[in-house]
């Protein structure tokens, strides 16, 4: 699969990447602000967009927004902007309220921080075939 990666730390976007390619999918690109994503996603030219779930601040919410708020939007941003494509918001092992918010705003699923093959592997693969894709397809 496709994977877009708005993440702003440059080593998780790196490991991701790293993750990713050993599982055999694709990071077409790898950003750490949301408004870089949604320009990137209008493009359409990914299958899923891995959203880290404390992203700070940006075009698409700022220090003073609630953080759940703030990824509420930007998961119904990301659904809007490309209709058909998954998100799939990235948090920490305790933050399953977070997963949760982004579930409910539309997100696919959760990954847990740090990611892992077996991880990623499983996400991708419910969302392969609940979409009657390949998970390996780049």
């Amino acid at each position: 699969m496709r994977l877009l990666v708005i993440d702003d730390a440059r080593v998780s976007r790196a490991h991701f990447a790293h993750v990713a390619h050993a599982e055999g999918h694709v990071v077409v690109a790898s950003v750490d602000r949301f408004d870089t994503a949604i320009e990137w996603a209008a493009e359409g030219a990914y299958d899923v967009a891995c959203l880290d779930g404390r992203l700070p601040g940006d075009a698409h919410g700022d220090a003073h927004t609630d953080a759940h708020a703030m990824l509420a939007a930007r998961v119904r941003a990301l659904c809007a902007a490309t209709p058909g494509r998954a998100v799939v918001v990235i948090a920490a092992l305790d933050e399953v309220e977070t997963v949760r918010v982004a579930r409910a705003a539309g997100a696919a699923g959760g990954l847990m921080r740090p990611v892992s093959r077996s991880g990623l592997a499983a996400v991708l693969a419910r969302l392969a075939e609940a979409s009657n894709e390949p998970a390996d397809a780049p």
